[in-house]
């Protein structure tokens, strides 16, 4: 693991194409439910927060946890000999 590659999300992408969709449509519904349901204003801005970062990782496809984990949902891609 290199903490410079954590930082900076340079890691190779680890998000796969249901967990992108998984993670915009909950990141989205995170961002509402705060405002929606009329929550506190600090309960609001917590989940809006979350919500944005849920959603960032699907639209970056990375996610620093996986990456510390070691766990990718991305489909292995196999080279074809020439």
């Amino acid at each position: 693991m290199d903490l410079t590659k954590l930082v900076t999300l340079t890691f190779a992408k680890n998000v796969g194409t249901t967990d992108r969709i998984l993670r915009g449509l909950s990141g989205l519904s995170l961002i509402g439910a705060g405002w929606f349901f009329h929550a506190p204003l600090w309960a609001s801005i917590t989940l809006t927060v979350f919500g944005l970062m849920w959603t960032a990782t699907g639209v970056l496809s990375r996610c620093s946890i996986y990456y510390l984990l070691g766990y990718s949902t991305c489909p292995v891609v196999t080279a074809t000999p020439p």
